[in-house]
């Protein structure tokens, strides 16, 4: 789990052949997004700056990822920290 702004965390859980991220606010899911994992590793690595339409996006800056629930920022990580969390979910 990846702490984001209090009290919101992301989750990156494994969902078959997909992936599902989980954004929890103070414990209580508030919003996923299920995906493959071709996505995620195609926007970390490209030059596009944002990812998904709907509930759930990432938005990616020079410094980070910024992560948006319903039109309000819950937090940021680094693209590495992001790429750790799908290397260690393919396992």
């Amino acid at each position: 789990m990846i702490k984001l702004y209090d009290p919101y965390s992301l989750d990156i859980e494994n969902n078959g052949k997909n992936l599902r991220l989980v954004v929890y606010d103070g414990g209580v899911e508030k919003v996923c997004r299920k995906t493959s994992i071709k996505p995620l590793f195609e926007f970390i690595q490209s030059g596009e700056n944002h990812l998904f339409k709907g509930r759930l996006r990432l938005f990616k800056n020079p410094d980070a990822i910024i992560i948006e629930v319903k039109g309000d920022v819950v937090g940021e990580i680094t693209a590495d920290t992001l790429l750790n969390c799908l290397k260690f979910d393919q396992q």
